[in-house]
């Protein structure tokens, strides 16, 4: 598999800008891929356009066909594709629009998701695929995230999850860009790949189909990788794929780790990372929810504490609600 197997995903929302740098990073790969499919996901007409018309420039300066628009559900073969949306379906919706359209194209073997605040290294792409090779039946391969203006890691590939709270733990979260775990070391204990740069491999759509939309946005990349390992798949990780990213304070979200004064998200995102994080574990492993709930007041003491009383309902709601498979749009939720 090369360069030319390859379907480049590209998730945005309200973000022309972050946007058309990544695809700068994009055309700039050592090898080009077969296609690259932006998929806006319901941002104004404006911001659109502008990502549409910045690309139809970037396509003349590096000698590539003109991107094309297409709406909804349309389908084209056209090599460069800006996938308009309605509405914001999250961020699994949103992938998974783009890879039902570049799921289309038969030659298209493996599709590299992207978000759009990542920008990848000129090589990113071909260490990804080279650790394709690695070992039989690989469903998904990771990059070395960095934090966009630090050269440390936001993790080694992804993560592991934990059985007991629920709880997502990146590898190698902070350590120094030339101090990295060996390989080995981290694929043995990796539970998913992070969704903001990974290789998706087609045979592993093709045998546990797409992302649950049901999460909207937080927690879909570990339900994926869980799945994956379920069904026998092998989860990789590429060290030279570097990709930066911009990546929010997450810290500031899951209560267990909350002791800054305000959190960088709004509430509703406050909300859907609680809620998914107790969704997912009744779904994986219902028998650890008690000990969650019962373990919630000790996080729910540091809201008060650090002066978020505010959100002390929210959190409990949203546990609540993803113990009892209560799932929606963020857009339906009374927040």
């Amino acid at each position: 598999m090369d360069h030319a197997n390859v379907g480049v995903i590209i998730l945005t929302y309200n973000d022309w800008q972050d946007t058309l740098a990544c695809l700068e990073r994009v055309h700039a790969q050592s090898g080009f891929p077969r296609r690259i499919v932006v998929c806006d996901n319901g941002s104004g007409n404006e911001v659109a356009d502008r990502i549409l018309a910045g690309w139809r420039e970037l396509a003349a300066r590096t000698g590539h066909p003109e991107p094309v628009e297409v709406f909804g559900d349309d389908n084209t073969q056209a090599p460069l594709t800006l996938l308009r949306r309605e509405e914001n379906d999250g961020t699994a919706g949103g992938m998974n629009a783009g890879l039902r359209l570049a799921l289309y194209d038969p030659k298209c073997a493996a599709f590299w998701i992207l978000h759009n605040d990542t920008l990848p290294e000129p090589y990113a792409l071909a260490a990804l695929l080279r650790h394709t090779r690695d070992e039989d039946n690989i469903g998904l391969v990771g990059s070395t995230l960095l934090f966009h203006d630090r050269d440390l890691l936001e993790c080694a590939a992804g993560g592991w999850w934990n059985r007991r709270t629920g709880t997502a733990h990146l590898l190698d979260e902070g350590v120094e860009r030339y101090a990295l775990t060996d390989r080995r070391d981290i694929v043995a204990r990796l539970d998913y790949v992070n969704g903001a740069s990974c290789l998706v491999m087609r045979p592993l759509i093709e045998s546990i189909g797409l992302y649950d939309e049901r999460f909207f946005r937080f927690y879909e990349d570990v339900e994926y990788g869980l799945r994956a390992r379920k069904a026998g798949f092998r989860l990789n990780w590429a060290p030279g794929a570097l990709v930066r990213h911009k990546t929010p304070n997450i810290g500031a979200l899951t209560p267990v780790l909350a002791v800054t004064d305000e959190p960088d998200l709004p509430p509703v995102a406050d909300y859907l990372y609680v809620r998914n994080r107790f969704f997912l574990l009744r779904r994986e492993r219902a028998r650890a929810l008690p000990f969650a709930l019962v373990a919630l007041p000790l996080p729910l003491s540091w809201r008060m504490f650090r002066g978020q009383k505010d959100r002390l309902r929210l959190v409990i709601r949203a546990a609540w609600d993803g113990a009892c498979a209560r799932m929606g749009k963020a857009g339906d939720l009374p927040l």
